[in-house]
């Protein structure tokens, strides 16, 4: 595992963030215990959930974790990336922006959590037509409170992020220091159908590029496409995978990591992480959602290759 400092932050990181989304519900107690206990054990210390996962209602994922760090007693050496004020799932067009939205939620992530602090807290969906300034005076008094030590957003463009580090930069706030969006090098076939997500593109990669933010990059191996493209050809894909991801711009872009492959020793899926964390256009922490321990590691492992930078766009497609 390699570690970096977290921009905008003293934190030594790993690399590479565990997501727990299904932790609890789909994905069985024994097999989460064991990838986060073995993610740990071989150095990983970012995991990245939310108040929404596991039922909006239920915040299943963050207790299972909350269970986890109070019976291995190691909160302190843990960094928790947790998500709130995610509109109801029903109502997805009503934001839960407002201040007494954003608070409710941290409460409960703390007391689910079982710890009196997040180490960075996101807003998990924007609203656009709402003012960036009120959202960011609630962000702050929860800094100040200490409730969380950082601040993120979580599918929120580059225009809001800029609009708001304006406003605290101005004002002497403490600031937005990451953005967590969907990246990964597959492009997506078809047109984003939830416009609540923010999907890295060309505008965000050129905002990233020239300022001083990290990126949490979530379904950063495009759920297994490359891997999965890699073991069974182009007929062995889901349905659902097809329709994402297949087409001619991902298949070239698997033809470039085959092509790296045969001089940098990794799988398929190893190098696509490789690819994401050593672009030095910005820092990326990609967010892995594994299902079993060879998963795991194999994402973990990317973390562990060099590449050049000519490598990275050669497959990320983008410079």
């Amino acid at each position: 595992m390699r570690y970096e400092i977290l921009k905008g932050t003293t934190d030594k990181i790993g690399k590479i963030a565990l997501g727990t989304d299904v932790y609890g519900t789909d994905l069985d107690k024994d097999t989460a215990l064991s990838l986060l206990n073995e993610f740990c054990e071989l150095g990983g210390n970012v995991i990245d959930t939310a108040s929404v996962y596991g039922g909006e209602y239920d915040n299943i994922s963050e207790k299972f974790i909350g269970k986890w760090m109070k019976e291995k007693k190691n909160r302190n050496d843990i960094f928790i990336s947790t998500k709130g004020a995610h509109p109801r799932v029903d109502t997805m067009n009503i934001s839960r922006l407002s201040k007494e939205d954003i608070e409710h939620d941290i409460d409960l992530s703390l007391k689910n959590l079982g710890t009196d602090h997040i180490d960075i807290y996101w807003l998990h969906r924007d609203d656009e037509r709402l003012p960036v300034e009120p959202i960011m005076d609630t962000l702050n008094e929860l800094v100040k409170k200490g409730k969380t030590r950082y601040i993120g957003m979580s599918n929120w463009t580059c225009e809001r992020i800029n609009k708001a580090n304006e406003y605290a930069k101005k004002n002497n706030m403490a600031n937005i220091i990451s953005s967590q969006i969907q990246y990964s090098p597959a492009k997506a076939v078809v047109e984003n159908n939830d416009p609540t997500l923010v999907l890295m593109n060309d505008n965000e990669y050129k905002y990233f590029k020239n300022h001083d933010l990290s990126v949490f990059a979530y379904a950063s191996q495009a759920k297994g496409f490359f891997s999965k493209l890699d073991a069974g050809g182009k007929d062995k894909l889901s349905e659902k995978a097809r329709e994402r991801y297949l087409c001619d711009t991902n298949l070239k872009i698997y033809d470039n990591i085959k092509q790296i492959q045969k001089d940098v020793s990794g799988t398929v899926g190893a190098l696509v992480i490789a690819a994401l964390v050593n672009d030095n256009n910005f820092q990326t922490i990609p967010i892995i959602g594994c299902k079993n321990l060879d998963q795991l590691h194999d994402s973990l492992s990317g973390t562990d290759i060099k590449l050049t930078q000519k490598d990275c766009e050669f497959i990320l497609q983008r410079s």
